[in-house]
């Protein structure tokens, strides 16, 4: 049964929201008898079920066999079919030819970020600008709004504690924490140790002295888990940061360091020197 096209980029966007990787193909260049319209759309997920269609019969299976490889290339691409019985087409009696473009979405990165204060305001915008879902928790009403950031995709004015207690981050989700006032930074970190959580990325803002000595509490409650061992704090790259514009640029490219798997930083010109 044709789904609505409304319906189909409506689970589109809840797919990005809740993390699920997809393909999207639509029927660009549906003529003559053509049993795809121009616009029809399908959804296909990594284990080949779908929603949504491009026309049915035989020209619907090889567009599920052309998103099951884009699953694996994770490239977009535009397929013409011939829809006829002759040595060229696919055999379908109905004949006409048919477009179809092919767009692979990838699972959203998701971005939790502890914390509505000015860093926040100023790092929002660039992680949101490199395709970074971000989600905004901070327990004052006041600053905790869209308003005040508007790119953020969710913004939750909650208490710390109980955002945690439901808190289960994905594999390739990350963390930031920066609350005001560094007031809940340890607390939030001892809950995500407790939790042992399993993300790409895990940042705390904080001089050495005051990261060291969150580490010690927490070290000394004797948590189990490693998670102390992958944190990222003192929070951002070292350059020379003094503004928050200047530090929210640091963190984005240190977490970006970590999303491409770059263990070792360094300037490109010393590259140049090898």
């Amino acid at each position: 049964m044709e789904i609505p096209v409304f319906d189909i980029l409506k689970r589109a966007v809840e797919n990005q929201r809740n993390g699920i990787a997809f393909v999207m193909a639509t029927v660009v260049e549906g003529v003559e008898k053509t049993p795809g319209r121009t616009g029809f759309k399908l959804i296909s997920y990594q284990d080949r079920t779908f929603e949504g269609t491009v026309g049915g019969g035989k020209l619907e299976l090889m567009v599920l066999d052309k998103c099951e490889d884009l699953h694996k290339t994770k490239e977009n691409c535009l397929l013409a079919f011939e829809l006829t019985e002759t040595s060229e087409g696919i055999g379908m009696q109905c004949g006409g030819k048919a477009k179809v473009y092919f767009e692979y979405f990838p699972p959203a990165k998701k971005i939790y970020i502890f914390g509505a204060g000015h860093l926040c305001r100023s790092v929002v915008p660039v992680l949101s600008s490199i395709g970074f879902y971000c989600i905004v928790i901070d327990n004052r009403e006041d600053f905790a709004n869209k308003e005040r950031i508007p790119e953020a995709k969710e913004v939750f004015a909650i208490d710390y504690s109980e955002y945690l207690n439901k808190f289960s981050p994905r594999e390739n989700d990350a963390v930031i924490i920066f609350t005001h006032g560094h007031i809940h930074d340890n607390e939030i970190l001892e809950n995500l140790c407790r939790k042992n959580i399993n993300v790409k990325y895990i940042g705390m803002i904080g001089s050495t002295i005051k990261v060291e000595e969150a580490f010690k509490k927490i070290k000394g409650k004797k948590i189990k888990g490693n998670l102390l061992e992958k944190i990222y704090a003192p929070i951002g790259l070292n350059i020379g940061k003094t503004t928050t514009q200047e530090i929210a640029i640091a963190i984005v490219a240190e977490i970006l360091a970590v999303y491409n798997g770059i263990e070792e930083i360094y300037s490109m010109r010393e590259k140049m020197k090898d």
